[in-house]
């Protein structure tokens, strides 16, 4: 399978951009999908792709020059996946992009790193788990036929949907930065890119 990741866009010299993604990100998903070649964008979409990874970093609320360029290859890709109907996942400002494309709303918080508890409800399975978190945006959760959010913090935050008619997953925190792979993050990604699902456990 072949797999494209979005890179996050920083800016290391002044108007000087550079597309850049954790080696962590692809080593996880080399792992996950073993059979996998894993693309990073480069200005172009050629090929036909079994998966496409948007990957942390950025602000979505549009800060800067690196976030407007990151903006616009966000929507680039996206809207050749949805055309080509390919699987998404988004990560942390991936899984923001993807909220508001579904019309979940943003809210602009203080930075936010650390550990924190996820309350998540699968079909009748309810269960809690500790994830991490690095980034200031939150999702604001709001009731919408076509999106199952699956995953909360005690304070109302979503931290984990999926929207099955665009065939996308958003988890707010990054499973590739565990020494690990924990189980959770695993059967997500498994199970939503054979199935298109998450709904059993």
């Amino acid at each position: 399978m072949k797999i494209l990741i979005v890179p996050s866009i920083r800016e290391i010299y002044k108007n000087q951009f550079e597309y850049c993604v954790d080696t962590k990100l692809i080593n996880l998903f080399q792992k996950i999908f073993s059979n996998s070649k894993i693309e990073i964008f480069n200005n172009s979409l050629n090929g036909r792709y079994s998966l496409i990874v948007f990957s942390g970093g950025n602000s979505s609320f549009i800060k800067n020059k690196k976030d407007k360029i990151r903006n616009k290859i966000d929507n680039q890709v996206y809207n050749f996946a949805i055309k080509k109907k390919i699987k998404i996942i988004g990560i942390c400002h991936g899984a923001q992009f993807l909220a508001k494309k579904s019309k979940l709303k943003l809210e602009k918080k203080t930075s936010t790193v650390g550990n924190h508890k996820v309350f998540f409800k699968l079909n009748k399975t309810k269960f809690s788990k500790t994830v991490n978190s690095y980034h200031a945006d939150t999702i604001k959760f709001s009731k919408i036929s076509y999106v199952n959010i699956f995953g909360m913090t005690k304070d109302k935050k979503v931290e984990a949907f999926h929207v099955k008619n665009k065939k996308s997953l958003g988890i707010m925190w990054h499973p590739e930065r565990y020494s690990k792979i924990k189980r959770i993050d695993k059967i997500l990604i498994k199970k939503f890119y054979a199935t298109n699902s998450i709904v059993s456990w």
